[in-house]
């Protein structure tokens, strides 16, 4: 289990150097948004420990990459060459890995309970 510890951390981690190239405009901002995604759906074995925390943390500097830093992403003052369509594709990407993780993290919880 001490892996799955350093997988949090190193998923947290590796959140926090993404917020950097979110900032660039161009390929850095999709490749940074891409790697959130990526490293967000790879946070969702860390809760095989029964602790959220490593989780919750990656899901909130997800979203904070998302919806207010990453350039071609963000909520208000996107670049206007970015369609609408890719941005609520991404958004949605978001949700949908979240719920997913929190079903999971449910589901996992009712068996542990057994």
């Amino acid at each position: 289990m001490v892996y799955l510890k350093v997988l949090g951390w190193m998923c947290i981690l590796i959140e926090v150097i993404v917020l950097a190239p979110s900032i660039v405009p161009g390929a850095m901002s999709a490749l940074a948004s891409i790697i959130t995604l990526l490293i967000l759906v790879i946070s969702i074995v860390t809760i095989k420990t029964g602790n959220l925390f490593y989780f919750k943390v990656t899901a909130v500097i997800s979203g904070i990459s998302i919806f207010i830093v990453n350039d071609s992403l963000r909520l208000y003052g996107s670049l206007p060459q970015v369609p609408w369509e890719f941005q609520v594709g991404f958004y949605s990407l978001f949700i949908i890995i979240c719920g997913l993780a929190i079903y999971y993290a449910k589901r996992r919880a009712g068996v542990m309970k057994n």
